[in-house]
């Protein structure tokens, strides 16, 4: 019997009691199965999902939306600080949403948390959505900004001690793509990366993803994937850029990765580990028991999700203080 073959679709584990409860809302508020149709129409629902997924959330005392000029393009960032550090390490973050979906708001309740727990400022990256704006531009947003604001030393006039970058799904996919970039142009101020279920690659042909695309109602699949990928490839691309597990990976900051073992996106994020610690890169991966895909942005309602926010928080507290003590 092929490993395949048995690992049929009732070896999967359950799904999380969080998540499933979080399920059963939004299925009672009329938010659950998403629409389909136009991307306009899916947008709108997610936004809906996001408001009630953060409606819990309480702001920073400080939080500033600002805009970068890229490309003849202003893209939308939010600031978030901490409170009582005056100069704070900054993590650039890229929110998911399979290139073509996600805002600034829809973020706002994770990385509100993630602030608190970690005690990082964060910008937060409204870039391009497809199929408006195509590849590369989102990808050149990230990096363009990143690199305009290290370069700074400073956002906004605050000055920062250091530099992080994270996202997830297509975020983490940008932010990783950016990471390599920021390397090859000769800038190395980036200390730390946390990606979050991340899409890294174009092959759909593992086995995590078909065992687990669509599984327990989760919005990715094979079909789902394969649109966001037409919709973001103006010319059917596939460099280092849109799959970021096939480029020269050595020299980048440590790696933290983050995805659930009921995400179809399992496999390629085992394999960037390896490929990561093959590179020489310090990595660090955690597979979480009975979690789907997306599970971030439901901080506010699932204790499992806050709980995972929260480790990842304090280790990077831990990771870029210990820096800071170095001689």
């Amino acid at each position: 019997m092929s490993r395949r073959e048995n690992l049929s679709a009732d070896s999967r584990p359950p799904v999380h009691p969080d998540l499933l409860a979080v399920a059963t809302s939004l299925r009672e508020a009329g938010l659950l199965p998403v629409v389909q149709g136009d991307v306009q129409s899916v947008r709108a629902q997610l936004e809906r999902i996001n408001a009630w997924a953060a409606q819990p959330s309480v702001a920073l005392s400080y939080e500033r939306t600002l805009g970068f000029s890229v490309d003849g393009r202003t893209v939308p960032c939010k600031l978030y600080w901490p409170e009582g550090d005056e100069t704070p390490c900054l993590m650039f973050y890229c929110h998911g949403g399979g290139f073509r979906h996600g805002s600034l708001a829809g973020w706002d309740a994770p990385l509100r948390q993630l602030v608190r727990d970690s005690g990082l400022a964060v910008l937060s990256i409204d870039y391009a959505l497809s199929p408006e704006h195509r590849f590369p531009v989102a990808f050149n947003e990230v990096v363009a900004i990143v690199s305009r604001v290290v370069h700074l030393g400073a956002v906004t006039e605050c000055p920062v001690r250091g530099y992080a970058l994270g996202g997830d799904s297509a975020g983490a996919n940008l932010a990783l793509g950016a990471a390599i970039a920021l390397r090859d142009s000769g800038i190395d101020a980036l200390r730390q990366l946390l990606l979050f279920y991340g899409s890294y690659s174009r092959d759909m042909g593992s086995d995590s993803w078909q065992r687990l695309g669509g599984y327990a109602g989760q919005n990715l699949s094979v079909e789902t994937m394969s649109a966001y990928w037409a919709s973001y490839l103006a010319n059917d691309e596939d460099d280092w850029r849109v799959q970021p597990i096939i480029a020269d990976l050595a020299g980048l900051p440590p790696v933290r990765l983050v995805v659930g073992e009921l995400d179809p996106l399992l496999d390629e994020n085992r394999e960037l580990a390896q490929r990561l610690r093959k590179a020489g890169v310090a990595t660090a991966l955690q597979v979480l028991p009975n979690m789907t895909h997306g599970f971030v942005r439901f901080n506010e309602r699932a204790p499992v999700a806050r709980s995972v926010i929260a480790e990842q928080g304090s280790a990077l507290r831990a990771a870029l203080s210990r820096e800071a003590n170095l001689p």
